[in-house]
C-alpha cells in the first residue's frame, strides 16, 4: 500500500515558465462566485482587501490602480492556510507564483477543486483495497475519512513515470476528464499530488467492470440486451468524438457497470490512451490499446482516426454474443497475428439479420467502410426498435470462456521504441501448430487458415 506525504517538491504539473496575472480586456466571464478577501502581499509582508470573483478557470481580481487582472488556475495546488490575524484562507500556487486570500473560502474551495491540485490525499481518504493495476496506474477502493463514503481511487506513481512524457500523458487524461461531463463517462470528482504519487477521485461504480461480468455472471443474455449495451457505448463514444478524441482502448475491463446483475447504465473509463484527433498533416501512427480489441490499422502502424473506436465497439457486440473474443488463442502471439489480419466471422452468430449487418459494419478491416458513431446509431437496427417492442427471443447462453490474461495487457504508447515485429510468430511447420493446438475446434481451424495466408503474405 502506497504511503506518501504531502506535495513538499515540486509539481509535475508546473512547469519553468514565468506566470503572473494578466490584463483582460476581450475575455468574457460568467462569474460564479464573488467576495471581498484580505489578500496577502508576500514580497511585502502586508495585506490588502480586494474584490475577487471565479469564472472557471480563472481567478479574477479587481483594483482601481491597475483595472482587471486574471489569473488561470487549470491544475494550480490549492491548500488551506490559516493566519492569526485574518484567520482561514487559501494558498493558489502555481510554477512560480504564490496567491494567499483571506475570508470565508469553503465555497471556493468547494468550486476550485475541480480544476485544480489539493495536497491532503491521506488526510482525507483511507485506501483499502487493490482493484486493478496496469502499465501506467492502480486503481484502488478508498474511504473518505469523514463521510465514509467510498470512492474509486486511480493512482499514479511518479517513480513510474518516463520522464516527461508520463506526467504530459497524465495531464492530458485529467483535461479530457474535466471535459466530458455526462453519464456514459467515469466522473474525476477532485485530484490530489503527494511527494509519491497522483490521486484521481471518482465515484465507486458497484457493478464492477463488463469483464467481470462475462467471466462471472451465468445468465442468458438476449439479442436486445446485447445491442441496448451497445448504443450506449455509440452513444458515449459520439460525444467523446464529437469533443475531437479518441479513446484506443474500449475493452470489457475499461466499462463500467451500476448494476452488477444488469447491462444497464454502463459507464466509459479509463481515458489514459486517450489523444486529440490531429489534422490530416500529423496522423497518428502510434501503437497503443489492447491485444484482442486494437483496430488493425493500428497494428499495421498505418494512420488512424476515431474509427478506431467504432472497431473496439464491434469486438465487444461480439462477445457480447458469444461470451468470447474472436481473436482468442492459446498461443499468445497469435491473438495479436489473427488481430491484425481483423477477420471476423459472424455467418454462424445466433443474431438477427439486421444485428449482423451491423456488428459487420462495426468490425470492417478497412476504416473507410467503418461507420461512424453517429452513422452506426441512425442504423436501421436501432431505427427499427422502440422501448415497447420484443425481439424475437434468442437467448445466448455466456459460457465461462477462459480468458486468457494477456488479453488485457496493454500496448501503451508511452513505451519507447515499441515494435510491432516483437510480437510476430515466427515461421513454423503446420507439424508445430498442431502439437500446439492438438484439439482443434472449428473456430480455431478457421484462426489457423487465416494466420497460414497471413505469415505467406510477410
Amino acid at each position: 500500500m502506497i504511503k506518501d506525504s504531502n506535495l513538499s517538491t515540486k509539481s509535475v504539473f508546473f512547469d519553468d515558465e514565468e506566470l503572473q496575472w494578466e490584463s483582460s480586456l476581450t475575455k468574457e466571464f460568467s462569474i460564479s462566485l464573488k467576495g471581498l478577501f484580505h489578500i496577502y502581499k508576500e514580497e511585502k509582508s502586508h495585506y490588502k482587501l480586494l474584490e475577487i470573483s471565479l469564472s472557471q478557470p480563472y481567478l479574477i481580481k479587481q483594483s482601481r490602480k491597475k483595472g482587471l487582472k486574471v489569473l488561470d488556475i487549470t491544475n494550480a495546488i490549492i491548500e488551506k492556510v490559516k493566519n492569526n490575524i485574518v484567520g482561514e484562507g487559501l494558498l493558489v500556487k502555481k510554477n512560480n507564483l504564490k496567491f494567499y486570500m483571506y475570508g470565508h473560502i469553503e465555497k471556493w474551495l468547494e468550486s476550485m477543486q475541480e480544476m485544480c491540485i489539493q495536497i491532503n490525499f491521506h488526510d482525507e481518504f483511507f485506501l483499502y483495497r487493490l482493484i486493478s493495476k496496469s502499465q501506467q496506474s492502480k486503481v484502488y477502493f478508498a474511504e473518505d475519512r469523514s463521510t465514509k463514503i467510498d470512492y474509486a481511487i486511480k493512482v499514479f506513481e511518479k517513480n513510474q513515470f518516463e520522464q516527461k512524457i508520463g506526467a504530459k500523458a497524465l495531464q492530458q487524461e485529467i483535461e479530457i476528464l474535466r471535459l466530458i461531463k455526462n453519464e456514459h463517462f467515469i466522473k474525476l470528482l477532485k485530484t490530489y499530488e503527494g511527494d509519491q504519487a497522483v490521486y484521481l477521485v471518482f465515484e465507486q461504480q458497484k457493478g464492477g467492470d463488463l469483464q467481470r461480468f462475462l467471466k462471472e455472471n451465468e445468465n442468458i443474455l438476449t439479442e436486445k440486451t446485447a445491442f441496448q449495451a451497445i448504443k450506449q457505448l455509440l452513444q458515449g463514444i459520439s460525444l467523446l468524438h464529437n469533443l475531437n478524441y479518441m479513446h484506443r482502448d474500449l475493452k470489457p475491463e475499461n466499462i463500467l457497470l451500476k448494476n452488477k446483475d444488469k447491462l444497464e447504465d454502463l459507464i466509459i473509463s479509463d481515458l489514459g490512451l486517450a489523444e486529440k484527433v490531429n489534422n490530416e498533416k500529423k496522423q497518428l501512427f502510434t501503437l497503443c490499446g489492447t491485444p484482442g480489441y486494437v483496430a488493425p490499422e493500428v497494428l499495421k502502424k498505418q494512420p488512424y482516426n476515431q474509427k478506431v473506436d467504432i472497431y473496439g465497439i464491434g469486438i465487444i457486440l461480439y462477445t457480447l454474443l458469444t461470451g468470447k473474443n474472436p481473436f482468442y488463442s492459446i498461443i499468445k502471439d497469435e491473438i495479436l497475428e489473427l488481430n491484425m489480419i481483423g477477420n471476423v466471422n459472424t455467418d454462424k452468430l445466433n443474431c438477427s439479420d439486421l444485428g449482423k449487418d451491423l456488428l459487420r459494419q462495426l468490425l470492417q478491416v478497412s476504416p473507410n467502410r467503418r461507420p461512424t458513431a453517429q452513422q452506426a446509431l441512425r442504423h436501421k437496427y436501432f431505427r427499427n426498435q422502440s422501448p415497447l417492442q420484443t425481439l424475437q427471443k434468442q437467448n445466448i447462453i455466456l459460457s465461462k470462456p477462459k480468458f486468457d490474461s494477456n488479453q488485457s495487457e496493454q500496448i501503451s504508447p508511452l513505451t519507447p521504441n515499441l515494435n510491432f515485429d516483437q510480437f510476430k510468430t515466427p515461421l513454423v511447420q503446420p507439424q508445430y501448430l498442431r502439437q500446439a493446438t492438438p484439439k482443434l475446434n472449428i473456430q480455431q481451424k478457421h484462426n489457423a487458415n487465416l494466420m497460414k495466408k497471413f505469415r505467406n503474405g510477410l
